[in-house]
C-alpha cells in the first residue's frame, strides 16, 4: 500500500478518504482471517463416546477398559478428584470440553503405543483436533499432579513400625537392618569390557558387564531426631547379594 501510494499518489481528497477506508477494511479482514487461502474443514467423526455406552453394562466393561485402560469405577473416582480443578475453567465465552471427555482422551492417549499413539490417530478417534489432544492431556496431568500431597506423604513413626513388623513376621528378616527404611538401592556401573578373570560372573541381566553399586540407608536416633546414614560400596554382583542376605 505504501509503495502504491508512493508510485500513484491520489490528489483528490474524497478519493484519498475512500482509498484509506478500503485499506483499513482490507487490513482488518487480513487480521481476522486465519487462513488467507482458505481450506475445507477437517472431518471429525470420533468414537470416544462409545466408552460411555460400554460403561452402562457390566458385560461391556472389558471394552471400556480396553479403550481407557481403567474400569468405569476407577474412572469415576479420578473424575471426582479432578473435576473442580481450576485448570478446567476459564473466562472465555467458549467453555472447555466436559472434564470427563478430557480425561477420557488423556487415558486413551496414554494407553496407546507405537503408531497408535500419534496425535493424528488419537485426534481422529476422539473426533477433535491434534491441539485439543495436547491441551486435554496437559489439563488432566496438571490436575492429577495437584493431588500429590493428598496421596503422597512421609510415613509416621507408627506407620513405619507396622511395616517393619510385617517384614519380621512374613519374611523373617530381623537384625540391625530393621531400623533402615527403604534400605538398599543400587545401579549397575558398566565396565568397558569383559573382565579377564571370571568374566562371565560380571554379566548382568541388562546384557552388559558391570559392577553393582549399592547404597544403603539406616536411621539412627539422636534424642527425638532421626538422621539418615548413608554408605555405599562397589561390589561384585554375587558378593553384593551375599552381603545383603547376611545383614
Amino acid at each position: 500500500m505504501i509503495l502504491r501510494d508512493f508510485l500513484t499518489p491520489l490528489n483528490d481528497l474524497e478519493e484519498l478518504c475512500n482509498q484509506f477506508d478500503l485499506d483499513m477494511r482490507i487490513l482488518q479482514e487480513i487480521r481476522t482471517t486465519r487462513y488467507l487461502r482458505g481450506r475445507s474443514p477437517v472431518l471429525k467423526l470420533g468414537n470416544i463416546n462409545l466408552a460411555w455406552e460400554y460403561a452402562q453394562s457390566p458385560a461391556d466393561h472389558h471394552r471400556f477398559i480396553n479403550m481407557l485402560r481403567v474400569s468405569p469405577e476407577v474412572f469415576d473416582v479420578i473424575l471426582s478428584f479432578i473435576h473442580d480443578n481450576p485448570v478446567f475453567h476459564n473466562n472465555s465465552n467458549n467453555p472447555q470440553a466436559p472434564v470427563q471427555t478430557q480425561l477420557a482422551v488423556m487415558l486413551y492417549r496414554l494407553g496407546r503405543y507405537g503408531n497408535g499413539a500419534s496425535l493424528e490417530d488419537v485426534a481422529r478417534t476422539a473426533g477433535i483436533s491434534e491441539g485439543s489432544v495436547e491441551n486435554y492431556t496437559n489439563h488432566c496431568i496438571d490436575a492429577i499432579e495437584d493431588l500429590h500431597n493428598i496421596f503422597v506423604r512421609p510415613l509416621t513413626r507408627e506407620e513405619k513400625e507396622i511395616e517393619k513388623k510385617w517384614m519380621d513376621e512374613h519374611l523373617g528378616f530381623q537384625g540391625s537392618w530393621r531400623d533402615g527404611w527403604i534400605m538398599y538401592d543400587g545401579t549397575i556401573v558398566v565396565l568397558y569390557s569383559r573382565p579377564g578373570l571370571h568374566g562371565d560372573a560380571y554379566y548382568t541381566r541388562k546384557g552388559n558387564y558391570g559392577l553393582n553399586l549399592q547404597v544403603s540407608t539406616a536411621e539412627i536416633t539422636l534424642g527425638n531426631v532421626f538422621m539418615p546414614v548413608y554408605r555405599s560400596a562397589m561390589l561384585h554382583p554375587i558378593y553384593a547379594l551375599w552381603i545383603t542376605l547376611m545383614e
